[in-house]
């Protein structure tokens, strides 16, 4: 009886020790993503510890690592005298999946000039004149803003740090930009009535069926009415729909 018990014991201990060592091993493996304040927080760090002229894979190898798949990190070659064709090298590349606009083929082709973008109204708006402000400024620039991209509405948040340079201009930046909202952009959408009042409801939550005892309206008129509206719109369904509306009114 007693080396039996004893033999149990012996056995019980052995299973919660494995178990503790495989808990601890799965804890190890546990890949640890940096927010996105996190890795502004530690580029500019890094940045303001970097020394004169120095790569810019210096300063941002303190941020290499897992990252949200909406932040993309990259190098802008600024040497050129001319804007159009600074170059530009995914380190970190968007990996979002989205049919609304090809970031990943556009990242795929390796270093690209800026010229060579097909949207060359937000080069000119807006990629190009933050560029030469950091540049000229020679200090780091954290905005947020929303812009138009090749058709599509982008809302993000961005850094830009420029290499530090006691002689002439720096030769180089680094782009931390995160994109909180991509969106096909589509035809100024208008609504009204009935109409106005199902996409409001929709926007909110509501079913179709919450929508009809809403507005005093059977399910079948609600359900008629929403077709209509997708079929106007093109949207595929009711989540497509909202979302078209949305981005219409943007």
């Amino acid at each position: 009886m007693t080396i039996g018990w004893m033999a149990k014991l012996v056995h019980f201990v052995s299973l919660e020790s494995r178990r503790e060592s495989n808990s601890w091993h799965k804890v190890t493996l546990v890949r640890v993503v940096k927010s996105f304040s996190m890795c502004v927080q530690d580029l500019m760090d890094s940045w303001i510890d970097s020394g004169d002229a120095i790569a810019a894979l210096d300063v941002y190898k303190a941020v290499v690592g897992p990252m949200e798949p909406n932040v993309i990190l990259a190098v802008i070659d600024c040497r050129d005298a001319i804007a159009g064709k600074f170059s530009v090298e995914f380190i970190r590349p968007y990996s979002v999946p989205t049919t609304a606009l090809d970031f990943l083929a556009l990242q795929r082709r390796g270093p690209l000039d800026l010229q060579d973008l097909a949207d060359s109204d937000y080069l000119k708006s807006a990629a190009i004149p933050a560029l030469i402000e950091v540049i000229h400024n020679k200090r780091p620039s954290f905005t947020k803003g929303n812009a138009t991209f090749e058709s599509c509405k982008i809302i993000y948040e961005q850094l830009l740090i420029p290499q530090k340079s006691s002689v002439g201009r720096g030769e180089w930046c680094i782009l931390l930009s995160k994109i909180d909202l991509l969106l096909a952009e589509v035809p100024k959408f208008h609504a009204e009535g009935f109409d106005l009042c199902i996409l409001q409801l929709l926007t909110e939550g509501a079913s179709q069926k919450e929508i009809a005892a809403k507005m005093d309206l059977s399910y079948r008129t609600i359900e008629h009415r929403i077709e209509r509206l997708k079929a106007r719109i093109g949207a595929k369904n009711l989540q497509h729909l909202v979302a078209l509306w949305i981005t219409s009114n943007l």
